[in-house]
């Protein structure tokens, strides 16, 4: 259990983004029992690997320190963010609770602020630092998925807060702003990356998924601040629209693309099957996907658009699924294991 602790992958809190996203995108699309389900799930799931992590954070900080502070691993911390936010979101859509949704919302933020700016500092201030091709990845792209899950859940709290609800939307805006500034900045040194480093092993693995997560959790921001925009500062709202356009655009355009780089690799290496917490981070873009054009086509408004989640949501349910299982398989084999240190090469 020790060893469990220590070496507890943050990738892990992919699981509660996923489910929480698949379980929003059942909402939209009236599918009422699953979205219930998967929200009961995430709310089982969010405090017990909080638990996991804080046990990490407090019982092993110099290895908790060391990771957060690494090119290669870092940003995966982030994904305790957007966890905790998508969670809120689902207190917010299913359950009206806006008090648990704030909590949420304020964890969130103290996530953020002490794990992103930990990991930049700390890659920054770091006396040895890697080539880019060794220590940027896709998990890179949690910076923006991070700032834009507050920009969403914020813009959705706004209406329901005591002081104005001006202050609030322009807040959630400007982190709106942030994040994609994190998203165009990334993608840049990712596809200069891709074209012109020489690809490895899993150089293009499930962390390049997020391109897309990232890109679609923009354009879900998006279109949730164009609708609560409109009565306070409705200037905006053109802006916005068309920003969340691009970004879609963005997303449409990276599935293929990753598509066609992960089944390279898997046809070049023929690697066997060896679970990893992160097959999760190619479960939430197509979760993602899904919700943020069902929120685009309502808030342009375009109907015709909602014919992709209505089809595409099968599949990210699918992708889920699977993955579900391989994640219980690996738990049960893990469990009757007799040497429970290997808990920490996974």
């Amino acid at each position: 259990m020790k060893s469990a602790i220590q070496h507890f992958p943050p990738a892990y809190f992919a699981l509660v983004m996923s489910t929480g996203i698949i379980s929003l995108a059942a909402h939209q699309l009236h599918l009422d029992g699953l979205a219930e389900g998967l929200f009961y799930l995430n709310v089982v799931a969010f405090p017990l690997l909080l638990a996991l992590l804080l046990a990490r954070l407090l019982l092993f900080f110099p290895d908790f320190r060391r990771e957060l502070t690494d090119h290669a691993t870092g940003a995966n911390f982030l994904t305790v963010v957007a966890a905790a936010a998508l969670l809120g979101n689902q207190f917010l859509l299913l359950r009206h609770n806006q008090t648990l949704a704030a909590a949420l919302w304020l964890l969130a933020v103290v996530a953020w602020l002490g794990l992103l700016y930990g990991f930049v500092l700390g890659v920054s201030l770091s006396p040895v630092k890697p080539p880019l091709a060794q220590g940027l990845n896709g998990s890179w792209l949690l910076l923006a998925v991070s700032t834009e899950a507050l920009a969403v859940l914020g813009a959705g709290l706004a209406e329901h807060l005591s002081g104005p609800a001006e202050v609030a939307l322009f807040g959630a805006l400007s982190l709106h702003l942030l994040g994609s500034a994190f998203y165009l900045v990334l993608i840049t040194l990712l596809v200069y990356r891709l074209t012109f480093q020489k690809l490895e092993g899993e150089d293009v693995g499930a962390a390049y998924w997020i391109s897309v997560g990232a890109s679609a959790i923009t354009v879900l921001a998006g279109a949730t601040l164009a609708e609560k925009l409109a009565p306070a500062l409705p200037q905006l709202v053109p802006f916005v629209k068309a920003y969340a356009v691009l970004f879609w655009a963005l997303s449409t355009w990276w599935l293929p693309l990753v598509a066609g780089l992960r089944l390279w690799n898997h046809l070049r290496t023929k690697p066997a099957f060896a679970f990893s917490p992160a097959y999760w981070s190619m479960v939430f873009p197509l979760g993602m996907y899904t919700a943020a054009t069902g929120r685009l086509a309502e808030a342009l408004p375009l109907p015709a658009l909602q014919a992709v989640p209505r089809y595409f949501f099968w599949l990210a349910a699918a992708a889920w699924l699977l993955t579900a299982v391989a994640t219980l398989w690996h738990l049960a084999t893990v469990a009757r294991a007799p040497q429970p240190a290997s808990v920490g090469h996974h």
